[in-house]
């Protein structure tokens, strides 16, 4: 299945708790960092391609615009947080050009040892100031737990602009050939760049950006499918509906149509 970017998410910033309960998700990516821990049972999630189980008292980091996505896991109960980004400045700063050595923390004493911030970024009822103590304490701890390397300088740079150029000319042809040469770079290089950076190919990130688009105009406009689709970059109607297949099953197309 194709993995989905949640633009709706990237405009939310407000931080979004899924508390105590079997958390189920697609597999989809965002520029959040989000944060899952396991209270208890096992739980099956994807991340970067890989399916991992993760058990009672292990934590799940998911940096930003990793792909992840979180499979029902029946007796499973997990709290998840996603950051909004404007509680992540003081994290980019720090690690924001870093490699996380990893995703998982399975060790369960340092585990329980963050799990107050976990309670008390879901419970959300400190102030401002406060909330954001937890969330440095939360995500800086994880990360120094995981360990890190340097990433590519600008990495970070290089993601938000190819996100803002994509989210502003989603509707014009948008090719390998065309953003390689927009953002001065060979296609070849760019393109390993671009698969480097998000973990998916130009055709079906941009793909995903339009879908989300379409389905937005059908719901603010009443237009059909078929309108909408070309009003937002498709260059067909078979191809509109072959990735909104890759993108849902068979329920949710009906019930999105």
């Amino acid at each position: 299945m194709l993995a989905r970017y949640e633009l709706n998410r990237e405009r939310d910033e407000t931080i979004f708790v899924g508390a105590e309960c079997d958390n189920v998700c697609n597999v989809h990516f965002h520029r959040k960092v989000e944060v899952m821990y396991v209270l208890e049972g096992e739980k099956k999630i994807f991340a970067s391609g890989k399916e991992l189980t993760l058990r009672g008292d292990n934590i799940y980091f998911a940096n930003s615009y990793e792909m992840h996505g979180y499979a029902e896991s029946p007796g499973s109960r997990q709290t998840v947080i996603v950051f909004p980004n404007l509680m992540l400045r003081d994290f980019y700063d720090v690690f924001g050009d870093k490699i996380m050595n990893g995703c998982v923390v399975d060790d369960a004493g340092f585990c329980r040892s963050v799990l107050p911030h976990f309670e008390a970024l879901a419970e959300g009822k400190c102030n401002k100031l406060v909330m954001q103590a937890h969330c440095d304490m939360l995500l800086g701890s994880v990360a120094e737990k995981l360990g890190y390397s340097e990433g590519t300088r600008g990495r970070q740079g290089f993601v938000d602009g190819l996100l803002a150029y994509i989210n502003e000319h989603y509707a014009d042809e948008i090719n390998l050939d065309v953003m390689a040469e927009h953002f001065g770079y060979s296609k070849y290089y760019f393109s390993r760049m671009f698969n480097d950076a998000l973990g998916t190919s130009i055709t079906d990130y941009v793909s995903a950006v339009r879908l989300m688009h379409t389905l937005e105009t059908m719901k603010s406009k009443g237009c059909t499918a078929s309108e909408a689709a070309l009003e937002c970059g498709f260059s067909s109607i078979p191809t509109f509906y072959r990735v909104l297949k890759k993108n849902y099953n068979y329920k949710a197309v009906k019930d999105l149509l």
